[in-house]
């Protein structure tokens, strides 16, 4: 897979995550009925789930997808809190963001491993001492930028004001990891100076 078809398929994944917290974020905020945005939410995710899987695409992400938003809207109804839809991810987020300076201290850094999954070249990157620092230096980019995110995230959940994390993750964070992405992208190909990733 090629580093442009890659980051194609980042966007299209950033979009089709977005979709199910955009339905649910517009319809709690309109109507605050927590059942109504949660059902919203499924069929979202569950439309996302079949159009990964229509365009023959892995059957993890589309299964992955779908059991997170369905385990997301089961501790929302369960609890009657509409903060607690964004808990699994955020939870999630913040425990990669916690394990990544470990990670990045056994030479495993977290992006060099996804990249390594998603184009099919395993960890060949390891034995390479130019491309092991620039996955370095990108993650820990990455960890910086992520860890503000769930920071703020973290605040407003504590805040109990699911509405603004709703609008917070669709208006601020999607921007910021497309831009995130690029970045990345562009500074691991300028440390290993057009080396094949």
């Amino acid at each position: 897979m090629s580093d442009l078809a890659l980051l194609r398929r980042a966007g299209l994944h950033l979009i089709e995550t977005a979709a199910p917290v955009l339905g649910f974020t517009l319809v709690y905020a309109t109507t605050q009925r927590l059942p109504l945005a949660l059902t919203v939410a499924l069929c979202l995710a569950a439309g996302v789930a079949v159009h990964r899987f229509v365009h023959a695409r892995s059957l993890l992400p589309a299964i992955g997808g779908f059991g997170l938003a369905a385990g997301a809207a089961a501790i929302a109804a369960l609890s009657g809190e509409a903060t607690d839809f964004f808990l699994p991810v955020l939870v999630i987020r913040g425990t990669v963001v916690a394990v990544t300076p470990v990670m990045l201290l056994l030479r495993l850094p977290p992006v060099a491993v996804a990249a390594g999954v998603l184009t099919g070249r395993g960890h060949g990157w390891r034995r390479d001492p130019v491309r092991l620092r620039a996955y370095t230096i990108v993650n820990v980019g990455w960890m910086l930028g992520e860890g503000a995110l769930v920071a703020n995230q973290a605040r407003l959940y504590l805040a109990d004001r699911a509405v603004a994390m709703g609008a917070f993750k669709l208006l601020v964070e999607v921007p910021l990891h497309v831009l995130m992405v690029a970045l990345m992208w562009a500074c691991y190909r300028r440390l290993t100076r057009g080396e094949r990733s």
